[in-house]
C-alpha cells in the first residue's frame, strides 16, 4: 500500500508540473505577434480583407421569361382499365379444365380460360345424326312412291287427294331432315363453345369458378380487363371542364412511378354528381409496356383559362409568405460569380407546375423585374436586401444577366 501511494503520489506531481509548463508555453505564444498571424494564415485565405464578415451565401439562380403560356391547375385522378369483361359460359356442366390463374395475362381468340364437359353435346348430336339418315331414308322411298302416285293418277286408278297426301308426307320429311339438320348444326356450336376463350387481350383479374364447379349457361367465370392502354379519370371542375375537347393532348403525371406521360382526352361526359360540381373526363393512355396499373393515382395538369402573355419564374423563385409573394434578384456583383439580390413584392396571377405567372407589385420592382432578370431559386430564404451572395452553376458561361438601367 505505501509503494502504491507513493506511485499515486508522484503521477499527480509530474502531471501537475507538466500542465504548468504547458500553460507558460502557451501565454507566451499568445504574446507573440508572429505566432498568431500564422495562426490567423491557416484559417484565412490569402488576401482576404481582414475586416470582412462571413463569407457570401450560397445560392443557385434562374432567368425570368416574359411569354405566352396556358394557366394550368392540377387535378388527381386515378388509372382506370378501358375494357372490363365479364365471361361467362355459354353451355351447361361440370367444368374439366381451368388452366388460368388471378394475374394470368391472355390473348384474343387464343388464351384457354375454362372447358367444360361436352358428353351430352355429343350424345346430342349423336341422337340427331341418327333422326337425319332415318329421315333421308324415308324421304329417299317416298319420293320413289311420289313418282308411281303420279302415273296411276294419270291412269286414274287412284285419286288426286292421295297423290297430295304423299307429297304432304315428302315435304313432312324434308322438314324433318332440316330440323335434324339444324339441331345437329347446334350442338356442334355448343361443344365448339364448350371450350371458353379470351375474348380480348389483357389480364385476368378476378376467378368466379373453379375446376370441377357446374355451370349453366351465364354462370360468371373469370373477369378480364383489357391491355395496352389505360383511362386516366378525372373529376374536372365546371370552371375547366368546357376547355377540355376531345383529342386534346394534355400531362399525365404518375404518382407513384414520379413519371410524366401524355395522354389524349377520349371522352367528356357532360353529366356529374351535383353535389361537388364535377365532370368526369377520360384520358387515354399507353400502358408503358405494363408499367401502369389500373388504380394508380395519377395528376393531370388541365387548362384553366386562355393563352395570354405574362411575365414566368420557376415556382422555386416566389418565396411565398403570410404577408405576401417575394421574388429575389440578382444583379453582378463586383467578385465573379458573386451577384447583390434585391427583393420585389410580386402578385401571382397563375399557378402552374413548374412557374408562376406574376408582376411586380412596385415601380422600382416593375424595373428590376424584367424579362431575362437573374432571379434565386435556391437559398432564398435567410437573404437580407442588398446582400452579396454567391452563385452555384454548372455552366461555363455567367448566369448573371447584365443589371438593369
Amino acid at each position: 500500500m505505501l509503494i502504491i501511494s507513493l506511485s499515486l503520489t508522484a503521477l499527480l506531481v509530474g502531471g501537475g508540473a507538466a500542465g504548468l509548463a504547458v500553460w507558460k508555453t502557451l501565454g507566451k505564444q499568445l504574446q507573440n505577434a508572429e505566432f498568431l498571424e500564422a495562426q490567423l494564415k491557416r484559417v484565412r485565405p490569402e488576401g482576404e480583407n481582414r475586416g470582412a464578415g462571413p463569407p457570401p451565401a450560397l445560392v443557385r439562380v434562374d432567368r425570368a421569361e416574359r411569354k405566352i403560356f396556358r394557366p394550368q391547375r392540377e387535378i388527381i385522378g386515378r388509372l382506370i382499365e378501358v375494357h372490363k369483361v365479364t365471361v361467362a359460359s355459354e353451355v351447361t356442366g361440370t367444368i374439366i379444365a381451368m388452366p388460368v390463374e388471378e394475374g394470368a395475362r391472355v390473348t384474343a381468340g387464343e388464351t384457354v380460360l375454362a372447358e367444360v364437359d361436352q358428353v351430352w353435346s355429343r350424345l346430342a348430336r349423336q341422337r340427331y345424326e341418327a333422326e337425319l339418315k332415318s329421315a333421308e331414308a324415308m324421304l329417299e322411298f317416298e319420293l320413289v312412291e311420289f313418282e308411281r302416285y303420279q302415273k296411276l293418277t294419270d291412269e286414274d286408278a287412284i285419286s288426286r287427294s292421295q297423290l297430295e297426301l304423299k307429297a304432304a308426307t315428302i315435304a313432312g320429311l324434308r322438314a324433318d331432315s332440316a330440323k335434324s339438320r339444324t339441331a345437329m348444326e347446334e350442338e356442334d356450336e355448343r361443344i365448339a363453345r364448350s371450350t371458353i376463350r379470351a375474348p380480348l387481350d389483357g389480364v385476368v383479374v378476378a376467378k368466379h369458378a373453379e375446376l370441377g364447379s357446374h355451370v349453366t349457361v351465364g354462370t360468371p367465370l373469370v373477369e378480364i380487363i383489357s391491355s395496352g392502354q389505360l383511362d386516366a379519370r378525372l373529376m374536372v371542375p365546371e370552371s375547366a371542364v368546357n376547355l377540355l375537347e376531345e383529342g386534346e393532348h394534355i400531362a399525365i403525371r404518375i404518382d407513384p412511378l414520379k413519371e410524366e406521360v401524355e395522354g389524349t382526352v377520349v371522352s367528356v361526359t357532360p353529366y356529374g354528381p351535383t353535389a361537388s360540381r364535377t365532370f368526369p373526363v377520360r384520358v387515354r393512355l399507353d400502358d408503358q409496356q405494363g408499367r401502369l396499373k389500373v388504380g394508380m393515382s395519377v395528376t393531370a395538369s388541365i387548362p384553366t383559362g386562355p393563352e395570354r402573355e405574362s411575365l414566368v419564374v420557376s415556382r422555386d423563385a416566389v418565396l411565398v409568405r403570410p404577408d405576401g409573394a417575394t421574388v429575389w434578384v440578382a444583379m453582378a456583383g463586383e467578385q465573379p460569380a458573386t451577384a447583390e439580390v434585391q427583393p420585389v413584392p410580386v402578385t401571382v396571377s397563375d399557378r402552374m407546375r413548374d412557374q408562376y405567372a406574376i408582376e411586380p407589385e412596385t415601380a422600382s420592382g416593375q424595373q428590376l423585374l424584367v424579362d431575362g432578370a437573374t432571379v434565386v431559386i435556391e437559398g432564398l430564404e435567410r437573404l437580407m436586401p442588398g446582400q452579396v451572395v454567391r452563385i452555384v452553376t454548372l455552366e461555363a458561361k455567367s448566369p448573371l444577366a447584365s443589371a438593369p438601367r
